[in-house]
């Protein structure tokens, strides 16, 4: 009775937990920091108390990548605030000391951007800062709209939901995510809610359908949100 009770327990508090996770969201990008006007670029969405290995979608298309570093979010006491950690990429735990800290005061505010995946060239840097919209949400992440979304999960199955969602990267259509070497590569939502990547070099560009669903050998899923 006593195994039986506990195992009743443990089930209502891995409901609970689930049923209220945490998503702190990044949305779109602003070049100013007033978020005004319609978000461009890459925003991101990471649930709160995971270490996590963020990387953008050049990651999965491009063979030796650079390797990323580690994040962990910490909410705050108040519920209005967290702090953020980057640690080494070797640090797949976030348990070691932090090579970065950043304080976040308030939600529903406009913020420079983290560096999240710049550091693995997942996304060409030019140096600007880039500002987003700050949320919190529970259950589920919030994205620019119109965007391709990369969703990393915690998974052994073939069925990839928000209970079990890392982190998401999103990039509004349009987007440049490479542009050096005179070799540009953009990713956009076609008109059939599909993803796609185009790469240009010389005026002639070719073109690749990226949509990835959860399998039983991976936990990724590129998708366009186009009708959120």
């Amino acid at each position: 009775m006593k195994l039986l009770l506990t195992l009743i327990l443990l089930i209502i508090n891995c409901y609970y937990i689930n049923a209220n996770k945490l998503f702190v969201n990044f949305i779109g990008s602003y070049g100013s920091n007033s978020c005004d006007g319609n978000p461009n670029g890459i925003g991101f969405s990471l649930a709160v108390g995971q270490c996590l290995p963020i990387e953008g979608v050049l990651s999965y298309v491009i063979n030796d990548m650079p390797p990323t570093t580690n994040w962990f979010i910490t909410m705050g006491g108040d519920g209005n605030s967290f702090t953020l950690k980057q640690y080494d990429s070797q640090d797949t735990w976030c348990k070691q000391d932090p090579i970065n800290t950043i304080q976040f005061n308030n939600f529903d505010t406009c913020v420079e951007q983290p560096a999240f995946i710049n550091v693995n060239n997942s996304l060409l840097a030019n140096g600007a800062p880039v500002y987003s919209k700050l949320t919190l949400s529970q259950n589920a992440p919030s994205y620019a709209p119109n965007s391709i979304i990369i969703g990393q999960y915690n998974t052994n199955t073939d069925i990839c939901n928000y209970n079990t969602q890392q982190y998401g990267v999103s990039y509004t259509s349009g987007t440049v995510i490479y542009n050096e070497n005179g070799i540009s590569i953009h990713v956009l939502c076609n008109q059939v809610n599909q993803s796609m990547m185009f790469k240009c070099k010389e005026g002639k560009c070719g073109e690749t359908f990226i949509d990835t669903y959860c399998q039983m050998s991976g936990d990724v899923q590129i998708y366009c949100n186009s009708n959120n």
